[in-house]
């Protein structure tokens, strides 16, 4: 994935980051299960790096789950979201 975004100093949102965030609320185990379930939701396979869009469609699956996952899909939505639309005015047009 691409790099920081020099004038704001942000990371590209990464399948760790949503683990992370899914791990605080669910716990590591079940962590693990939800987001193989929302990759395959989204029509991706169960392991394999992500690209930014490959990780807001997972993000939009984990919007339509139960529990916590929609607000953790929707967190992590506005993350990519807003990494894609920085990275693009900084010259990272995809």
């Amino acid at each position: 994935m691409e790099s920081t975004i020099p004038r704001y100093g942000l990371a590209p949102p990464s399948e760790i980051d949503a683990l992370t965030m899914l791990a605080r609320v669910t716990g590591v185990d079940q962590a693990a299960k939800v987001w193989i379930r929302a990759r395959r939701a989204a029509g991706l396979r169960a392991d394999g790096p992500l690209s930014p869009e490959e990780l807001l469609r997972v993000a939009e699956a984990l919007m339509k789950g139960q529990g916590c996952e929609p607000a953790v899909g929707t967190s992590l939505a506005v993350r990519v979201r807003s990494w894609i639309l920085l990275n693009r005015q900084h010259g990272g047009a995809r």
